[in-house]
């Protein structure tokens, strides 16, 4: 079954986050993922959701995830306080 990793964080200025994620869509996409969708929820909050074929697949992705997590902090454009990371698995789909 795929398994899913959310992850949730704040920015002060979403138009200079996409731009800036735009540059890393080449290391992310090495991440393995099957997509990566960034949603914007309002007031500067953002849900991050990866889908991956497996929990190996999932794990292997990490560094490379943190990494990218990484620039944008650095870049001062996520919050490193608000990140909130979860994953789960598919158990069921319409």
């Amino acid at each position: 079954m795929s398994v899913f990793k959310l992850t949730e964080f704040t920015t002060q200025d979403m138009s200079k986050l996409v731009e800036f994620a735009e540059n890393l869509r080449e290391d992310v996409a090495a991440a393995g993922a099957e997509f990566i969708d960034v949603i914007s929820v309002g007031d500067g909050k953002c849900i991050v959701i990866a889908k991956f074929a497996n929990q190996a697949q999932m794990e292997a992705s990490t560094e490379i995830n943190n990494a990218a997590f990484g620039k944008m902090i650095a870049a001062g454009l996520v919050n490193a306080d608000s990140i909130i990371r979860r994953s789960g698995e598919v158990v069921y789909s319409f």
